[in-house]
């Protein structure tokens, strides 16, 4: 651009011809070059994010606040370009193109995760952890590391820790005891933990995709069918089994991730830029903002008619007393892996307490 400024003070010869006009020429090529290369040196890099995530969620204001993040870490040098409601596909399709270098980065369950790296899976184990804040504390300082070592060689980095939120026993009856399931048929999206958690407590497992649910409950092929209120209410669910039986049978971490490959191919400075943005975020604070969201769905649900059952801390061991076994047996699926993983998690507990 300097070069095309100063062509207004140049004085031509009278007899300008076609040399000077190669020379005008000359310069204009030059100049445009010029100003090309320096869009490219403040050019962004587009980073799109995929997610299953409605945007007017907490999910999609945390989706927001990390590209706030990245944006602000990098000075404007890296773009996230979000992706909501599954717009680039299924959570487990855009984790595997993520992991090709396909999608630049992601927010997904732990289940995804484990379609890359099985053994992490653990982390879902039903039961395990005391509380919420116990589970913060363990991820935050026992696994983060040994949950990023694990996927790295499968392309995708670890970046921070996500939350779907607590499951509950939905139903047309009250159950509060591990009991009260024997023999009942439960609705469950198919996979080994589910089908043998159930099975643990005497339930007989019925496979059910989200979608079938409802029908399923409305023509007693199930009896009661766990999910999270984010589905429960929205999906008008609730309608259908009125009482939630608070149970709080299964932690939902998820994570936010990026393509090793990407994250490979950027600067040192960059990459370091990212990292910064994903270290804001911590499981207390992500799980606080979830939690609330299920607060106001409660509201909602009691408003409209719907009976929420608190089940106490000595009902829900009547639960938790049945699963040591059940733990180690799932660990027992993955050898070595596996075990690695509930050392890790047993430790954490210890450390971190209840």
């Amino acid at each position: 651009m300097h070069l095309i400024l100063q062509l207004k003070g140049v004085a031509m010869p009278a007899r300008a011809g076609g040399g000077n006009m190669k020379i005008i020429k000359t310069f204009v090529a030059a100049g445009a070059l010029s100003a090309s290369l320096a869009v490219a040196a403040h050019a962004e890099t587009v980073l799109k994010l995929a997610t299953a995530a409605p945007e007017k969620t907490p999910w999609g204001a945390q989706v927001v606040r990390l590209a706030d993040a990245i944006a602000e870490e990098s000075e404007g040098r890296l773009k996230v370009e979000p992706y909501f409601n599954s717009q680039l596909g299924t959570e487990n399709d855009t984790l595997a193109q993520l992991a090709r270098g396909r999608i630049e980065m992601g927010l997904f369950t732990i289940s995804a995760g484990a379609q890359q790296a099985p053994e992490i899976g653990l982390m879902q184990l039903y039961g395990f952890f005391d509380s919420n804040d116990q589970r913060a504390c363990v991820q935050d300082n026992h696994l983060t590391d040994e949950i990023r070592a694990r996927l790295s060689p499968k392309g995708v980095y670890f970046g921070t820790w996500a939350e779907v939120g607590n499951g509950y026993l939905m139903a047309n009856r009250e159950i509060t005891s591990a009991e009260d399931v024997k023999g009942l048929k439960v609705g469950i999206s198919v996979n080994k933990i589910n089908t043998e958690y159930w099975k643990t407590l005497g339930a007989n497992p019925v496979p059910l995709s989200p979608g079938e649910a409802a029908s399923a409950a409305s023509t007693g092929l199930i009896d009661f069918y766990p999910t999270v209120y984010t589905f429960y209410i929205p999906s008008g669910f609730n309608k259908i089994y009125p009482i939630v039986n608070e149970y709080n049978y299964n932690n939902g971490p998820a994570m936010f991730a990026m393509s090793q490959r990407v994250m490979d191919r950027l600067s040192a400075e960059d990459q370091d830029a990212v990292k910064r943005a994903f270290a804001r975020f911590d499981s207390k604070q992500v799980m606080d903002e979830i939690f609330g969201f299920e607060d106001k769905m409660r509201e909602i649900h009691t408003s409209s008619g719907g009976k929420i059952v608190e089940v106490s801390a000595e009902q829900a061991a009547t639960f938790r007393e049945k699963l040591p076994p059940f733990w180690e047996t799932m660990a027992s699926e993955y050898g070595d892996d596996g075990a690695a993983i509930l050392k890790l998690m047993e430790e954490g507990k210890a450390a971190c307490g209840s």
